[in-house]
């Protein structure tokens, strides 16, 4: 296993393991939705609606799979589908009120550190901070729909 794997496991362990699953699993106790439509909601709130094949690509999913969590959403009062201004044959997928204040709630969970960052002076949080911008900035837009840069694996590799 090259660097590049080794650096990208661990940051899978933090996202997929521990604290943020255990968090996971409460909102979706409190709120009655499974993680693919709290995964949905919240990503829904970062703008003004997207259609539903965007979302679909933007989550590398089947888009039979996005019309279930989006019925899901609307059965709750906290999304609804509408016409595409320049295409009434695509459907966008808005939030509504409730759906809004559910996803700032959700986020302001999922924003917590894990109490393992206390670990990490806040230099070392700096330099965390800054060579995840790096990534991110060379990944691309984080759009849905969009797609990153090919990168070879283990290019990076030290």
């Amino acid at each position: 296993m090259g660097m590049a794997e080794e650096a990208f496991e661990r940051m899978r362990r933090i996202a997929f393991e521990g604290e943020h699953v255990e968090r996971m699993a409460a909102l979706g106790v409190r709120t009655k939705l499974s993680p693919g439509v709290i995964k949905t909601l919240v990503r829904l709130s970062k703008g003004d609606g997207i259609s539903m094949g965007e979302l679909a690509r933007g989550f590398g999913c089947d888009p039979s799979y996005i019309t279930a969590l989006v019925d899901d959403l609307d059965a709750q009062g906290l999304a609804h589908r509408e016409p595409a201004p320049d295409d009434r044959r695509v459907k966008t997928v808005v939030l509504t009120k409730a759906g809004r204040k559910l996803a700032a709630e959700i986020d302001a969970v999922l924003s917590v550190p894990p109490a393992a960052f206390a670990a990490l002076s806040n230099d070392e949080l700096r330099q965390l901070r800054e060579l995840l911008d790096k990534i991110l900035d060379a990944a691309g837009p984080a759009t849905p729909g969009a797609s990153a840069p090919r990168v070879k694996v283990g290019v990076a590799s030290s």
